[in-house]
């Protein structure tokens, strides 16, 4: 039999193949003591900021260049920002050269800390447990944080409070870092809320991913109005 085969599309292999090939291009080791709870976002074109657990269980954030190829890796700066404790990190920018961090501190307590980066990657701190002025927003319990923008001023933070339970708190950051404030805090599950990601859904609606009863996955849904969040 002959099998006609005029007027279809060849089969793209280049497509079909794409994403099978995974090469690493460069590593580099910079801390010899300890490198723990990362949370890594992009500064500008080719600089990063790293927040993450340091030796003794100190915070710390350092600053990287990354060659858009990714062949060089250079170590720009590092700011020890609390010198007790700093684990369970989530970095977010708040504005061009502003950066929050929500993270577990002394006592295990629950903090957020802002820093300006510029886009050489020089670290300044704005509000830092090292300056005595960040903002302790949870006094029994602060793990597994997940920090989002809501909007200009506004920020979200899912995190484990007291009793392992699941909490989002809101909070007002100004631009330039200077003030935190708390808005509001729901306690959405009363029996476990860990290793939580948060990730908005659209304009006001959030969505959850975490730990929950049982140690099983769960998803919950939020929405948090920008009017309240900011009055």
């Amino acid at each position: 039999a002959i099998i006609c085969s005029i007027g279809l599309a060849p089969i793209n292999d280049a497509s079909a193949n794409e994403g099978t090939a995974i090469t690493e291009v460069a590593t580099l080791e910079h801390d010899l003591g300890l490198g723990q709870d990362n949370s890594l976002v992009q500064v500008d074109a080719d600089t990063y900021a790293l927040a993450y657990t340091g030796v003794d269980g100190d915070g710390f954030i350092s600053t990287f260049d990354i060659a858009a190829d990714g062949t060089t890796i250079t170590e720009v700066a590092t700011l020890e920002h609390d010198t007790d404790n700093g684990t369970f990190n989530s970095l977010v920018q708040v504005d061009s050269d502003t950066y929050a961090l929500a993270y577990t501190g002394t006592g295990q307590d629950g903090f957020i800390s802002t820093f300006t980066i510029s886009s050489s990657g020089v670290i300044t701190a704005v509000r830092t447990q090292s300056l005595g002025n960040n903002l302790e927003h949870d006094t029994l319990q602060g793990y597994y944080n997940s920090l989002v923008q809501v909007d200009s001023d506004t920020y979200a933070l899912a995190y484990q409070g007291d009793f392992a339970d699941g909490f989002i708190s809101t909070f007002d950051i100004a631009a330039d870092g200077t003030t935190i404030t708390e808005v509001a805090t729901l306690e959405h599950d009363t029996d476990d809320g860990t290793f939580n990601s948060l990730v908005q859904v659209d304009s006001d609606t959030y969505a959850l991913a975490y730990s929950g009863s049982g140690d099983d996955g769960f998803i919950s849904t939020f929405t948090i109005d920008t009017f309240v969040a900011t009055t």
